[in-house]
């Protein structure tokens, strides 16, 4: 059986949107376990009873708690504080009973095999890296999002956890994100480093730097992924890449750029298709072209962002996240420990002809 840790206090929609997307799950895998920390003064039942009724017209959810066929899938643990959207990441460590760091401590002694997130961004990378530990022989740990362009999709790292990097962390990235994609997809990846052309004279130090570590690494290592030296955002809209190599500083503001820009063309033809009652008449003749466009930018589709790098799974989920975003989040975390991923990692780590010292 597989246990995945949650804190229910994390995220915009919390606690009601992640309990709710915690039931979906249980009731979609047999074989998995919850073990989900909250605030003390929070009313678990009534919560639950709140989920009950407002799913009047889904009647599988509903007969799943009515019949209590989740409580001993679930085991609730209270805390004393939890941290919110707006704490700074520094107040982790403060109160040591909070919800998140009780969760990641669970992770640590291995009573649970993976961690769920959607809180604040700033407090999961921190409390991961110190509490969880990262990997022998990993510098930084990164975090992987993954882009829905192409089939299958991009993954984008590091997006946000190093703001800045040196060329070796770039490799060790490149390196943990190709085993992650093999082992997701069983495929050998094509990597490449984000940078402002595609032309060697193009970028900084730190891509140019990375881009000669990286060949000479290839040199010797030509297995484990293909790489196309740089790229431009055209090519990962494109889908000519299979994993984007970049510093957390950059790789941040493209990842927010795709949000943001996904949800401007979504309102704006949401906005264009109610004016006049031609317009509206073409929006109900294209509903269903729109329902997948908008299912292609759904973040609430993909199973977030994983940290790379630590001795445990932990997957941060978006801030905003409802429950079909908690729910897919989890089913990938349970994938991704059914298949071995941190084992697997480290094997290939250490299996490495050439580690930057």
């Amino acid at each position: 059986m597989a246990k995945i840790g949650i804190d229910i206090m994390g995220g915009d929609n919390a606690p009601l949107a992640v309990i709710e997307g915690i039931l979906y799950a249980l009731m979609e895998i047999k074989d998995l376990h919850i073990v989900a920390t909250y605030y003390k003064n929070v009313d678990i039942n009534e919560i639950i009873k709140r989920i009950f009724s407002l799913s009047a017209k889904k009647s599988k959810i509903r007969n799943f708690i009515k019949n209590n066929l989740w409580r001993d899938r679930i085991e609730f643990i209270p805390c004393e504080s939890y941290i919110s959207m707006k704490d700074r990441p520094s107040g982790f460590l403060k109160n040591k009973n909070n919800t998140l760091k009780t969760i990641f401590d669970l992770l640590k002694d291995n009573v649970i095999h993976g961690v769920v997130y959607a809180g604040n961004t700033g407090a999961f990378l921190e409390g991961s890296v110190l509490v969880v530990g990262r990997m022998e022989n990993v510098k930084r740990p990164a975090l992987l999002t993954i882009l829905p362009f192409g089939n299958p999709p991009v993954f984008l790292l590091d997006s946000g956890a190093n703001p800045e990097c040196k060329p070796e962390y770039m490799l060790q990235f490149a390196i943990m994100a190709s085993t992650y994609y093999k082992v997701v997809l069983s495929k050998i990846p094509t990597v490449g480093i984000l940078n402002i052309g595609n032309e060697e004279i193009k970028g900084n130090n730190l891509v140019k730097e990375t881009h000669v570590l990286i060949k000479s690494y290839m040199d010797r290592n030509s297995k484990l992924f293909n790489y196309s030296g740089f790229i431009e955002p055209y090519d990962v809209v494109n889908s000519k890449i299979n994993i984007v190599l970049t510093d957390g500083f950059s790789g941040n503001i493209m990842l927010k750029s795709f949000e943001a820009l996904s949800e401007y063309v979504m309102d704006m033809m949401k906005r264009e298709f109610s004016k006049g009652i031609i317009n509206k008449a073409l929006g109900l003749i294209l509903r269903s072209n729109f329902r997948k466009l908008k299912n292609f930018f759904d973040y609430s589709e993909y199973g977030g962002a994983i940290m790379l790098g630590l001795k445990g799974i932990c997957i941060k989920t978006h801030g905003r996240a409802n429950y079909k975003a908690i729910k897919n989040s989890i089913l990938f975390t349970y994938r991704l420990i059914k298949n071995d991923m941190i084992n697997r990692i480290e094997k290939e780590i250490k299996s490495m002809e050439v580690w930057i010292t």
